[in-house]
């Protein structure tokens, strides 16, 4: 990747520098059958991080950037318990969970390098598509719980256990349990207004989806990390050809 970013600086036409910021909206699919790794839903993170861009043409362009990238979901209400204390062992019935009902939320921290192929048209508004593979990096992965609640023996909580609520308060780091690299692709659309001959603003909304399933352990289930982003960024020319 070295390489093809120094052949398309040297064969480029303009090269940009840029900052971007936003929303990302993160969500955990698949589940693999398992009740630890289904259902979740989306949550908000944070999205932001640097870009380079090398125009070849007046209309196509190859983009790099370097993100940190909020990953994850969350899951509330009735949800199988891990981590159980020794005395609800007994509890637990052959091949399943004991439940209860509190809010979960699976943040994962990851930092991003998309290399994209950019398509743009327009003017005085530029309008473009972009679309390309990414390569992930896993920073830390918490679990953060909260809540109280009765246990239950069954996913309806129909069967409640014969001891008192509990305290589902906590943040714990499970970046141990989850796999360091994703590959995935990333693609969207974008709107730039130019002001001026050097300085660029954009708004960009992009889909990102991980191929890889991010457990280490089956026994976790299986889960493949995706998420929505919408940014806003500022680029400014280095150099024109």
């Amino acid at each position: 990747m070295v390489c093809l970013l120094h052949i398309t600086a040297v064969n480029a036409q303009s090269a940009w520098l840029g900052l971007k910021g936003g929303l990302s909206i993160p969500n955990l699919s698949g589940g693999g059958g398992n009740p630890l790794s289904s259902n979740y839903t989306s949550r908000l993170a944070a999205n932001f991080g640097l870009l380079s861009e090398f125009t070849l043409t007046h209309r196509f362009s190859l983009q790099a950037e370097l993100n940190y990238a909020g990953q994850g979901g969350k899951r509330d209400g009735l949800q199988p318990i891990t981590n159980l204390p020794p005395e609800y062992q007994q509890f637990v019935p052959p091949g399943s969970y004991l439940y209860a009902n509190f809010d979960n939320k699976a943040v994962l921290d990851y930092l991003e390098l998309p290399v994209m192929a950019k398509l743009t048209w327009g003017t005085p508004f530029q309008f473009y598509v972009n679309a390309g593979p990414y390569l992930g990096y896993l920073l830390h992965a918490a679990e953060k719980t909260s809540g109280n609640s009765q246990i239950y023996a069954d996913s309806h909580g129909q069967q409640a256990l014969p001891v008192p609520a509990q305290s589902f308060d906590g943040n714990t780091d499970v970046t141990s349990s989850i796999k360091r690299w994703n590959v995935g692709v990333t693609g969207g659309l974008g709107l730039a207004k130019p002001l001026g001959l050097r300085n660029r603003l954009f708004f960009d909304a992009r889909f990102e989806y991980g191929f890889i399933n991010i457990q280490k352990y089956s026994s976790d289930g299986k889960n493949n990390t995706g998420n929505v982003l919408l940014s806003i960024g500022y680029a400014y020319l280095i150099c024109k050809k």
